[in-house]
């Protein structure tokens, strides 16, 4: 069936990845209700669209952003995709990522293509080597652009169990999977090995863990009064856990050295992050004036004193406002739209 021009949608956004894991289902939505996108998991589809194309999220294949870009140029067509992990395209040695980064550059010039990454620019100038331009992760600003969502929402359960268990202490918050990529090890053992610590914070967490390689540290953890919740979290739980923090865990390992949503959401909040020092999102927060510590890993050389107070809420809100107006912006002159 045809779409007549009253439904159909200003934007195909070509998806590759299957299913809606993490962010991605909110993701969507958010770009359907922001720049009126359609979602299609066809290659096909995708390639003849008269309207815009944008690949929402190009790591899935290359390989078919590459073949979107280059038959929809001969088509006179526009066509967009957004990086969401280019710094492995600019420090990788191996030859995959080599290969990739040489099929960007190859269709980086080409009339009506734009390859974005999440990331600006001043993080990373080596970005522009194979992209055109950037846009803020939406996972930056999509709570509060264009409406805050979830505002004044009473605390639930968890977060009132979190309370309880904190008994007066402050607490940092680690949200969702726990693995070695989400620096789980060193959340743990952080707390484990620092009875000092301890007596003023609470380390909790919420979320699946991935026994084989954290198993022996969750144990330890929950040995020292650690409060886990090893199962899937829901949505209001995962806004629980951020209502009853003080900071949030986002110090993350080297090979997981990129955007999150964890902490996209944190700072939104005006929450303090702790991050791993020398990381792409330490600069981020140096950059962009956010509230940080920066941690090396050695339990030894952790000063919680230097967890910086919550930003205020609002001037967290209205920065988060001027990042997603801007990334739309951008976003639409890229594709073509009015």
């Amino acid at each position: 069936m045809t779409e007549s021009a009253a439904t159909a949608p200003a934007v195909i956004i070509y998806d590759n990845y299957p299913g809606n894991e993490g962010h991605r289902a909110e993701y969507y939505a958010l770009m359907a209700r922001l720049i009126g996108s359609a979602r299609t998991n066809s290659l096909w589809r995708a390639l003849w669209a008269r309207q815009p194309v944008l690949d929402g999220a190009i790591e899935a294949s290359v390989w078919s952003y590459v073949a979107l870009c280059v038959v929809r140029t001969l088509m006179g067509r526009r066509t967009a995709g957004i990086l969401f992990r280019p710094l492995p395209l600019v420090e990788g040695k191996l030859f995959r990522l080599r290969l990739k980064r040489f099929l960007l550059q190859l269709v980086k010039p080409l009339p009506g293509v734009a390859t974005l990454t999440i990331l600006p620019f001043e993080l990373e100038p080596a970005f522009a080597r194979f992209a055109n331009g950037w846009i803020h992760d939406p996972q930056y600003w999509d709570l509060n652009y264009p409406e805050a969502v979830d505002k004044d929402r009473p605390a639930g359960p968890l977060a009132e169990e979190i309370r309880q268990a904190a008994a007066g202490r402050k607490v940092v918050s680690a949200v969702g999977r726990q693995d070695i990529d989400k620096g789980f090890a060193m959340f743990a053992q952080l707390f484990a090995q620092r009875a000092d610590l301890r007596e003023r914070w609470l380390f909790a967490f919420g979320g699946k863990v991935t026994e084989h390689e954290v198993g022996e540290d969750l144990r330890a953890f929950e040995a020292v009064g650690g409060l886990s919740r090893v199962r899937y979290i829901s949505h209001e739980e995962l806004l629980d856990l951020y209502a009853s923090a003080s900071a949030i865990w986002s110090c993350y390992a080297p090979d997981y050295d990129q955007a999150s949503g964890v902490f996209g959401r944190a700072i939104q909040l005006g929450l303090p992050v702790i991050v791993r020092k020398g990381s792409l999102l330490e600069r981020t927060c140096i950059v962009e004036g956010l509230a940080h510590v920066a941690y090396d890993g050695d339990p030894a050389s952790f000063d919680p004193a230097a967890i910086p107070p919550p930003q205020d809420p609002a001037f967290a809100a209205a920065r988060a406002r001027a990042w997603g107006a801007q990334s739309i912006e951008r976003l639409r002159g890229y594709l073509g739209l009015a």
